[in-house]
């Protein structure tokens, strides 16, 4: 099993980065949330894509522009054709309107994807 992943992420590596290679097509680059109770339960959003290049797609980083929002994507290499999905949790403490990007480093033309959730904390009225 390691092997095959070390083989896989080396082949994509040596693979040009053509249109031709890794491609991530989503239904949707945004999500809104709605509106939140301040301090309620952490929400969370699937963004399903398919790799519907020519290589297998490796998503090497993810990075935030909050420090509440927590991502999971795919560790393993997505093949062509295969599916895969990249999970937003956001965590509501601030009262306030959010606009909130996640980059996705990977394999890409142009290397990185951006995805964007919204909403709206309101605060909680005991």
């Amino acid at each position: 099993m390691l092997l095959t992943l070390l083989l896989l992420t080396l082949l994509s590596l040596l693979q040009p980065q053509t249109k031709d290679g890794a491609t991530m097509e989503f239904e949707s680059l945004n999500y809104n949330f709605g509106t939140l109770k301040q301090g309620s339960e952490k929400v969370s959003h699937e963004f399903c894509f398919t790799n519907k290049g020519t290589a297998p797609l490796l998503i090497t980083r993810t990075t935030t522009s909050c420090r509440c929002i927590h991502i999971t994507a795919p560790k393993r290499p997505v093949r062509k054709g295969e599916s895969g999905k990249i999970i937003v949790t956001y965590d509501p403490k601030d009262v306030g309107v959010f606009n909130k990007s996640i980059e996705l480093h990977a394999n890409i033309s142009g290397g990185v994807l951006t995805l964007f959730v919204s909403g709206e904390v309101i605060e909680a009225k005991n």
